[in-house]
């Protein structure tokens, strides 16, 4: 497998499988063989390019660009169409894109970016062949934060994809017959792993985007299409577990593998609830730079037995086959890495026989490589004496008396939210640049067992809510801080650093608004979305017309409004209803309009047992019957 191509491997699996079911969306199914029609049709429409952005969203679609790029030996470049314009605009232009593959409603986000070829009016190209290329040339190119400001690029090659998933592969035991969900955006590493380990094996694709859907809809997915892998980071999993009813048992799913973020406990109690006894528990851990290194598999007796599960924190396990995990007692920061091979590889070469506590360093011949990265960046990679290439992660760990390596944290400011890698760094240049800002200091604070950004900024008449607009304009909705703190100085400690732990706490609540009280159909409406806002947000007030994502929200979190107000109120609630409406005010007022219009009473309880339907696939079927009952 590993002296093969990506497209390779897939145009023997089409050969081999032109029947099966590869992909199964929203839309219906594809299989293989009409999957690969779509493929052969992007190949011809990219041949004779050296590097394809794809503006294609969370589907299908999305599959056929990467596969046809790939076939037409070039190198793909994910870029997600919901970051905001001026990021997808850095990357573009770190990555270069010859053209860019869009739907319509994309092809206007990069203006001035190449040559744009609408996906949906490709001419069918039956007789392309695909392109013999090199195992070691680029695949694709992602991008991570950086410590600059900037994001950079991960440059992985077809080997190094290829030897994640003939590891996967084994790991995970995946077959044909097997069903793979792809949760995370394909921007991120997640998503490579997850579609090529389904479609380089014979199996399906099954990707969910929770952005458009929400939770209620990944549970319908899983239960409806029989998604036997599933995959996200932990905070998806919990919102996902959380917003079941305690009867839901996922049957069909028989490995839960989590990655991106520390697991706990409590992680392994959801488990045993909503999954089925012979399910295994997989607690992965390893970075963009390689996807997964280490892997931690724990069945239901390792699980009554207590083996592997750590204490509060469940270890990450063993190193991967094809990797070795060094725990550096050096301890060295990013910055104070030599560049000089010699140099850096003497700290690692202390650390191989020991010692039990260190900096995570991977060692592997399927490392990535990085693309516009500042020399602090680039200093992570170096090469030991034997000429293995190393990465230092900054991530702390502690090898177990059984070998497993327990996760400890961060040795830099680098962190994950909801499971992106994000540098603080880059949120303080970005509010930097903004009008009226002389300084400031980012910071995490966990709220409701969450890790959330907070940001203390020091200037002349600032404006929080234009201060998020402003970052709104150039980072991702993970990166923006659930709250800006207006102070009038930053303590220091003795060293003239930011002394992060004497910063104040952010303001707990808001006053709501004055004005008049509210009356009529509109205000238990207002009572029921103003105790999911404060469930979701652990506030004890909040102020009627102030924004969801002003307040803190996010989009998983509002994803847990949209449940939490369909349980409250027995009713369909779409996601985008709640994006256009992001108030208390204005939600209730559309809840009470959409009630008198089909007829029904503004607030209706589904609070009992017998009333609710206890599995997905029961309220799935519920809300087609409302549907229907509606359109009639």
């Amino acid at each position: 497998m590993l002296g093969e191509s990506i497209a390779a491997r897939f145009w023997a699996v089409v050969a081999e499988h032109p029947g099966r079911t590869a992909v199964l969306g929203d839309d219906g199914a594809l299989t293989y063989a009409e999957l690969a029609e779509e493929v052969r049709a992007v190949a011809a429409a990219v041949q004779g390019v050296t590097r394809v952005g794809l503006l294609l969203g969370h589907g299908p679609r999305m599959l056929a660009g990467i596969l046809g790029t790939l076939t037409a030996g070039a190198t793909y470049v994910p870029l997600d169409p919901g970051y905001p314009h001026v990021r997808l605009a850095r990357m573009a232009e770190l990555a270069e894109p010859d053209l860019l593959l869009a739907l319509p409603e994309h092809k206007d986000l990069l203006p001035g970016a190449g040559d744009i070829v609408d996906v949906t009016s490709l001419p069918p190209a039956p007789e392309f062949q695909p392109v013999t290329v090199d195992p070691d040339s680029p695949a694709y190119i992602l991008f991570t934060s950086g410590s600059t400001g900037r994001p950079k690029g991960v440059v992985q090659t077809h080997r190094g994809v290829m030897f994640q998933i003939r590891t996967h592969t084994a790991n995970l035991r995946i077959q044909p017959s097997d069903r793979l969900s792809v949760v995370s955006s394909f921007s991120y590493d997640m998503a490579v792993t997850d579609s090529f380990s389904a479609l380089l094996n014979g199996a399906a694709v099954v990707p969910v985007d929770l952005r458009e859907h929400g939770l209620a809809h990944l549970a319908e997915v899983l239960s409806e299409r029989g998604v036997t892998i599933y995959h996200s980071t932990p905070t998806v999993y919990r919102y996902l577990l959380d917003s079941l009813s305690p009867q839901d048992v996922l049957a069909d799913v028989r490995v839960v593998l989590l990655g991106g973020e520390e697991v706990v406990h409590d992680d392994l109690d959801r488990f045993r609830r909503h999954f089925a006894e012979d399910c295994v528990f997989v607690n992965g851990y390893g970075a963009t730079e390689i996807s997964f290194a280490v892997q931690n598999h724990l069945t239901s007796a390792d699980l009554a037995a207590g083996r592997g599960t750590g204490a509060a924190v469940v270890p990450i396990g063993l190193p991967l086959d094809g990797t070795e995990i060094v725990l550096d007692g050096s301890y060295a920061e990013p910055s104070q890495v030599p560049g000089d091979s010699k140099d850096s590889s003497r700290g690692l070469s202390r650390g191989l026989e020991g010692p039990e506590e260190g900096e995570i360093v991977i060692r592997s011949a399927f490392l990535a490589s990085y693309l516009g990265a500042s020399e602090r960046d680039q200093a992570r990679f170096g090469r030991d004496p034997d000429g293995t290439r190393y990465y230092r992660t900054g991530d702390l760990g502690r090898r177990l008396p059984d070998g497993r390596i327990a996760y400890l944290g961060r040795l830099d400011r680098q962190l994950k939210i909801r499971g992106h890698r994000v540098e603080l760094g880059e949120v303080e240049a970005a509010l930097a640049e903004l009008p009226g800002v002389s300084r400031s200091a980012v910071t995490t604070r966990e709220i409701h067992g969450e890790r959330r950004i907070m940001a203390y900024v020091l200037g002349d008449a600032i404006d929080t809510t234009a201060l998020r607009r402003g970052l709104e304009l150039v980072l991702p909705d993970f990166m923006l801080p659930s709250a800006f703190v207006e102070v009038d100085s930053l303590p220091l400690t003795p060293t003239g650093k930011v002394d992060t732990d004497a910063l104040p706490a952010p303001p707990g609540h808001q006053t709501p608004a004055e004005g008049p009280r509210l009356t009529g159909p509109i205000a238990p409406l207002a009572e029921h979305v103003t105790a999911a806002w404060q469930a979701a947000l652990g506030v004890p007030a909040l102020d009627w017309d102030q924004s969801f994502f002003d307040a803190g929200g996010h989009s998983l979190l509002m994803a847990k409004i949209q449940h939490h107000l369909e349980q409250s109120l027995g009713r369909r609630i779409p996601l985008t209803t709640l994006y256009a409406h992001p108030t208390i005010r204005s939600l209730a007022q559309w809840l009470a309009d959409e009630a008198a219009a089909v007829g029904v009473e503004g607030v209706e309880r589904a609070d009992t047992a017998t009333r609710r339907p206890h599995t997905p696939a029961d309220r799935a079927a519920l809300r087609r019957k409302r549907r229907g009952t509606r359109d009639s």
